[in-house]
């Protein structure tokens, strides 16, 4: 069990800012030594199934051109260039294209209704979105865990736990689609982001019970719930028990343990992870610097604050 001091060293920020500024002349001089691979952007995408869309109109004509060729190419194919759209957010064009291919007599499959479910998860239209569903039993499919996933995460996004909960738990009753680690730790993120980390860490037991073994995103998520409730001695409990199980921890977790020992003004703590961060070669982001440069601020030491914007700079 970690312990967190109540007592400060003097000056405790100031050892904060100085720490900072030597970790970021260290890292500097690494990442300056670290020779460049100009070859590795050039491998990226070589052996692509279809074409790497850049843009909108792209996609839209690589789509046409596959959709005139006399032998169609399989569902997998335009799955390929629907997934390349939703990642650059393009959901209506995707559901547009989705109709077109209907239309051409190319069967969907799971992995297409599940796209087409994400999209409208997006667009906030969950109705839609549960039609979907209905889809899957028309076209004698059964839905799996990435369909009944994206759909809870659909529900999550608008903050509609409750719904979210009744399609994980019909999941829990039915048997015949088990829950991953991703749905876990989707409906784990809708309870934190609601403040609701007890029924969190319940959760988190029954992946144990369950035999599905939780991850560095699901504990940091808890960590991140039980710091943002200043509940730090918990947070540091739970980031023990996930390095006991041999579970790394990233530069989230600890930046979610620093903003949790940030808010309750113990300094000498954060100095303690930064120290811990360095030694396991974890490098602060933006977000650790911002979230230091808040707290320092919220704790009126513009001057400390100042400082490390500097750095940062």
């Amino acid at each position: 069990m970690m312990r967190i001091t109540s007592s400060c060293c003097f000056h405790p920020t100031t050892t904060v800012v100085v720490f900072i500024s030597n970790y970021m002349s260290r890292t500097r001089r690494a990442f300056h030594s670290q020779p460049s691979d100009p070859a590795r952007s050039r491998e990226t995408h070589r052996g692509d199934l279809v074409p790497r869309v850049r843009y909108l109109e792209h996609a839209l004509n690589v789509f046409d051109e596959m959709l005139q060729r006399r032998s169609l190419p399989s569902v997998v194919r335009f799955n390929q260039i629907l997934v390349q759209l939703v990642k650059n957010k393009h959901y209506s064009p995707v559901i547009a294209m989705s109709k077109q291919m209907v239309r051409c007599r190319i069967r969907p499959n799971q992995y297409t209704l599940s796209i087409i479910m994400n999209c409208f998860c997006h667009l906030n239209q969950m109705g839609f979105s549960l039609s979907v569903l209905g889809h899957f039993f028309k076209l004698g499919l059964r839905p799996d865990v990435v369909a009944y996933s994206t759909l809870i995460n659909g529900f999550v996004l608008k903050n509609r736990i409750q719904e979210a909960a009744g399609i994980f738990s019909k999941m829990l009753q039915g048997g015949h689609c088990v829950p991953n680690v991703v749905t876990f730790g989707t409906i784990i993120k809708g309870l934190c982001r609601r403040g609701d980390n007890n029924a969190a860490i319940q959760l988190l037991r029954k992946m144990d019970e369950r035999g599905c073994e939780a991850n560095i995103v699901i504990y940091s998520t808890i960590i991140d719930g039980l710091c943002k409730d200043t509940l730090v001695v918990d947070a540091m409990n739970l980031f023990s028990e996930m390095i006991s199980r041999g579970i790394a921890p990233n530069v989230v977790t600890y930046t979610s343990l620093i903003q949790g020992v940030c808010d309750i003004g113990q300094w000498q703590e954060a100095t303690r992870l930064l120290n811990e961060m360095a030694t396991i070669n974890i490098y602060p982001n933006i977000v650790t610097y911002n979230v230091l440069v808040d707290g320092l601020c919220k704790d009126e030491k513009v001057v400390e604050a100042n400082s490390v914007v500097e750095i940062m700079i």
